[in-house]
C-alpha cells in the first residue's frame, strides 16, 4: 500500500481524489468507486469499480 497524502473532508462530507490516483486508475467523470469501510481497523477503503 502507497501513502498518497492526508486530504481534509469537505463542508458537504465529500472528499477529493488525488490527483495521482485518479491518473493511475484513469478516471474520468461519471465513472464508479466502490467504498467499503473496515470497522475492525476504523478505515476506509476505495476500488475502482470493474464491471466484469
Amino acid at each position: 500500500m502507497e501513502l498518497i497524502g492526508v486530504y481534509r473532508v469537505l463542508p458537504k462530507m465529500k472528499m477529493t481524489i488525488p490527483k495521482e490516483i485518479a491518473e493511475k486508475w484513469d478516471l474520468k467523470p461519471k465513472d464508479k468507486l466502490v467504498v467499503y469501510y473496515d470497522e475492525k481497523n476504523g478505515r476506509m477503503v476505495v476500488e475502482k469499480w470493474e464491471k466484469k
